[in-house]
């Protein structure tokens, strides 16, 4: 279902190409070249860059301590094991991801599927031992009124360049909650909690396996904090955390 709305989307896309010259979502100008937004629009994507804290993914770039764990996860214990993150979430990242996940510019997810790639590309030591490939699922009732799970559509791109299992389908929100955006970091934890059950039927493909969680954002890490404890809980031997933008 989510290759099947990425190539509807392509499809429909092309098709308007041919007719009209493709324009940046963001901004209006013309797009580049291989490209769905303009070239300033894609000037303004900052990378995350290393070295990052090993629990969250912050760059610790001028940090005046040699470290390997920020200051706000010192002292603190997660289910997940590490995360990264390849972008950051301010100007252009924020506005495309916005369009993407609200507006249903699907078209967008191109961009993002192939930026992280290349990203995993230039740390291949994230994927290393991994088995399985699974995104941070949404609630049944949101996926039908979004029609897409924006965070499937990035882990299965990385499925696919990479020929890792997606085992999206083990894992599910049986609660549906409040936007995590309206909440405060405390709220978020709280809101989250007991809301993500494995399903019964997949047990093979977490119960001793080294799991990438992939998702499109990461603000606080509750929600990959809590799908992680469900996935060791159920079995899993070790979770690493991969989003495609940090927020602050």
């Amino acid at each position: 279902m989510v290759f099947l709305l990425y190539m509807l989307s392509q499809i429909k896309d092309g098709l308007l190409s041919l007719v009209y010259p493709p324009l940046c979502p963001i901004c209006g100008a013309k797009a580049r070249d291989n490209s769905v937004i303009c070239e300033t629009c894609f000037s303004g994507i900052k990378k995350n860059l290393p070295p990052y804290c090993v629990k969250c993914g912050r760059s610790l770039r001028g940090s005046t301590e040699n470290v390997e764990i920020c200051w706000e996860c010192s002292g603190k214990d997660f289910y997940y094991d590490k995360s990264w993150s390849a972008f950051l979430y301010e100007g252009a990242v924020k506005e495309a991801l916005h369009l993407f996940k609200y507006s249903g510019k699907l078209s967008i997810s191109r961009l993002f599927c192939g930026l992280l790639i290349n990203f995993l590309k230039e740390n291949r030591q994230i994927l290393t031992g991994i088995d399985a490939v699974i995104a941070v699922p949404l609630h049944s009732v949101k996926l039908r009124e979004r029609e897409f799970n924006q965070a499937h559509m990035l882990a299965s791109a990385i499925s696919k360049e990479f020929k890792i299992q997606d085992s999206s389908a083990c894992l599910k929100r049986a609660v549906r909650t409040r936007p995590q955006s309206e909440l405060d970091k405390n709220e978020r934890y709280e809101n989250v909690k007991n809301t993500f059950a494995v399903t019964a039927q997949t047990p093979g493909v977490y119960v001793g396996k080294n799991i990438l969680l992939v998702d499109d954002l990461f603000t606080t890490g509750a929600t990959l904090n809590e799908c992680g404890r469900v996935l060791k809980e159920a079995g899993a031997d070790s979770i690493r955390c991969l989003t495609f933008a940090r927020g602050a």
